[in-house]
């Protein structure tokens, strides 16, 4: 290796070492330019060359992963399941070894045997995240193969939610149809808080307290407490009747709800069959004119992100573009 300046004062940089391609490189204005070069030439061969001598299959880096880091996630075993269906797809090769053309390979034949292009980009995050977390580990040292493969434009759709007649009429249906009396309590609770189904569906006796509901071991491994209405808190600890602080209040429901749906004839986009009540929930309070922050608390989004899609909901959306607009004035 060598770095000289040549007589009309530039530098060059000529690197000839054992197990990497031999460069030569001219035209630097600076010392400490060719030096950088070199620097960054050295560092990524180097870990080329540490790949190289790491073996471990797409599988084994799952495990890794999940011993590591998903054991300690809300739905780590899920995740664990979804990235061992992605290891086989793509079957089972040397991680260090995975390209970005393989996986998009995958991902094409994927979407044409029928997989949705959203659930494609849930399991390309998924993967990244793996890679991603072993590397800031340093159980690996080479960069995440996958990390320059754009995920894939979705046209936004907005979330779905019940009108409020169309509740009346769901509740009506499960309260007069639904043999499992648990159904009409936990739906009332996803409506009354923003709860998901399973929050609600697995509530124990001590989550109640003071005519406020707390919800523990969430998705986002927040506990949140929301008040309820005091007619209808005395109502649900009548139904709950004398149990222990950890005996659950309903029994599993979700298909007496599902059936209630289909008897009240509401057609639900896919995958938003229980999660339509925390939609329905959400919707309602920012058109009644709740607050995006105040929301955010209740559904417990770590991300306001996830939160901002029921923004434009609000009665006051974005009303200076009635305002504010080029022809306000012009055309009254």
């Amino acid at each position: 290796m060598a770095i000289k300046q040549d007589a009309a004062g530039k530098w060059s940089v000529q690197i000839d070492r054992k197990g990497m391609p031999r460069v030569r490189k001219g035209g630097f204005h600076s010392k400490s330019e060719a030096e950088q070069f070199e620097r960054e030439y050295l560092t990524s061969h180097q870990a080329k060359q540490k790949s190289n001598t790491d073996r471990r299959t797409l599988k084994e880096l799952v495990e890794l992963w999940h011993q590591y880091h998903g054991l300690n996630l809300a739905d780590g075993e899920r995740h664990k399941d979804c990235l061992l269906d992605i290891a086989a797809g793509l079957k089972n090769p040397i991680a260090a070894e995975l390209s970005a053309e393989d996986y998009v390979k995958y991902r094409y034949s994927r979407l044409q045997a029928g997989l949705t292009q959203k659930t494609c980009n849930n399991h390309h995050g998924y993967l990244s995240a793996m890679f991603n977390k072993l590397r800031k580990l340093k159980v690996i040292t080479y960069e995440n193969p996958i990390a320059d493969v754009e995920f894939i434009k979705i046209q936004e759709r907005q979330l779905s939610y019940l009108a409020v007649d169309q509740l009346h009429q769901l509740l009506d249906v499960i309260k007069t149809g639904c043999k499992n009396e648990s159904t009409f309590y936990v739906a009332q609770i996803c409506l009354r808080t923003g709860a998901r189904w399973g929050e609600a569906e697995q509530l124990t006796m001590k989550q109640l307290h003071n005519q406020r509901v707390t919800y523990e071991f969430t998705k986002g491994k927040r506990t949140r407490t929301i008040p309820l209405d005091p007619v209808f808190y005395a109502d649900l600890m009548q139904f709950a009747g004398p149990k222990h602080p950890n005996d659950r209040i309903f029994t599993n429901c979700i298909g007496a709800f599902r059936r209630a749906i289909a008897r009240a004839e509401i057609e639900l986009p896919t995958g938003q069959m229980t999660h339509i009540l925390r939609h329905s929930f959400a919707s309602h309070f920012m058109m009644n004119g709740g607050n995006i922050l105040t929301l955010q608390k209740i559904l417990g989004h770590v991300d306001i992100t996830m939160t901002m899609r029921y923004a434009h909901l609000s009665p006051e959306h974005l009303q200076d573009a009635i305002r504010l607009n080029p022809v306000a004035e012009n055309w009254r």
